[in-house]
């Protein structure tokens, strides 16, 4: 057995809303199981990443999307997080968890 398969059995599907409750350019928080994801959409792509920044801890659901650069702003402290990979635009050796985003009909399901 490779070593991420018992990893990949862990993993869980949670169906956190429809596609169009996430408006192009903003973020959104979700529940899925005990963690809190905030899922944005920016040129059309769905990303979703650790809702909690972990500078001082604010809600990355409230930032700022920057579209073009595919960065979410942190609301207190403007640390740039990158959407697709969760590093941290100023110091990529710090990153957020990102969970993968599924869309299945119109259903946007995320697996942790």
């Amino acid at each position: 057995m490779p070593a991420n398969a018992a990893e990949l059995d862990d993993m869980a599907e949670y169906v956190v809303g429809k596609v169009n409750d996430i408006p192009e350019g903003k973020g959104i928080a979700v529940e899925a199981g005990r963690r809190t994801i905030a899922v944005f959409r920016s040129a059309g792509k769905l990303y979703a990443v650790a809702n909690k920044c972990p500078h001082k801890g604010a809600s990355l659901c409230d930032g700022e999307v920057v579209v073009k650069d595919g960065i979410v702003r942190c609301p207190w402290h403007h640390w740039n997080w990158q959407l697709g990979d969760g590093k941290l635009e100023a110091d990529p050796r710090q990153s957020l968890r990102t969970f993968e985003v599924a869309v299945e009909g119109d259903d946007v399901v995320i697996r942790v």
